[in-house]
């Protein structure tokens, strides 16, 4: 990746390099968390793969900044980051959180992304059943208490420590980035995976992500809770993904009786 001028720092990093690479992968991470735990999570990806991390303030090689960083600054500086970086097709990969981040940032520059798969992914404010809307004061303090995370701890001084301070910005950027996602509609083809017992998004509200897309849309149920990924099976799953999507897009769609996913009853494709 390109370091961005007058020693800003990146928003980017890379994770993996490649030597020759022939696609790229984008890893948004969850909230409270950076792109370098997903490394050991992806690296049974072929080597052709250069695989990039999207790092907020607040962690890993941005730990000496606060917390904080806003919905657009978070596109902003991963796209223009991007934009720099030598042309590849890409995907775009996120968690809970980064999986609305990844949305974001491919609505954002659209010619840099070709393709989304998404986990754990909440599908705008329908996916949370509060009693307040999310943009009030009342929703965000829901938003807080569901994730049971005290308000009190985007004060650094009122945090038990720094991992609930950044945790508790990152889910004020969580609301952000929940609120822009409604209406939101990418050309770019869809995949989306959650956890059968995912207690943070409920895997019935996993077919509303077929309207985010004009693309080809998939899901699949997975064993597991809201972190499957991290699990063997989830794992094992998730990079089959991840190692197939570019073949996806440059092969014919597959009709509903010759693509051999769409044997599995756990998997929906249309």
């Amino acid at each position: 990746m390109t370091r961005p001028a007058h020693g800003a720092p990146a928003w980017t990093t890379v994770l993996r390099p490649a030597a020759g690479p022939r696609r790229r992968l984008v890893v948004f991470a969850h909230a409270g968390a950076g792109p370098r735990l997903y490394s050991r999570l992806l690296s049974g990806l072929p080597d052709d793969i250069e695989l990039v991390g999207v790092a907020l303030p607040g962690r890993e090689h941005r730990d000496g900044e606060p917390p904080g960083a806003l919905l657009p600054a978070v596109t902003g500086g991963a796209v223009r980051e991007l934009r720099a970086a030598v042309p590849l097709p890409t995907t775009y990969y996120g968690h809970s959180l980064g999986s609305l981040l990844a949305l974001a940032a491919a609505r954002t520059a659209p010619e840099l992304c070709h393709a989304l798969v998404l986990t754990a992914a909440p599908p705008g404010t329908r996916g949370h059943d509060f009693a307040a809307p999310l943009g009030t004061p009342e929703g965000l303090a829901e938003l807080f208490a569901h994730h049971r995370v005290p308000m009190d701890a985007l004060e650094e001084s009122r945090a038990r420590d720094r991992a609930q301070h950044v945790l508790a910005w990152d889910l004020l950027l969580a609301r952000d980035a929940l609120l822009a996602a409604d209406g939101t509609r990418v050309g770019q083809p869809l995949t989306v995976l959650g956890g059968l017992h995912d207690e943070v998004v409920p895997i019935g509200t996993l077919p509303l992500w077929a309207g985010f897309t004009t693309g080809r849309f998939r899901s699949r149920a997975v064993p597991g809770g809201h972190f499957f990924p991290f699990h063997p099976e989830g794992r094992h799953l998730l990079v089959g993904e991840l190692a197939g999507e570019p073949a996806r897009l440059t092969t014919p769609q597959a009709g509903p009786w010759t693509d051999p996913l769409r044997r599995q009853p756990w998997m929906h494709q249309s």
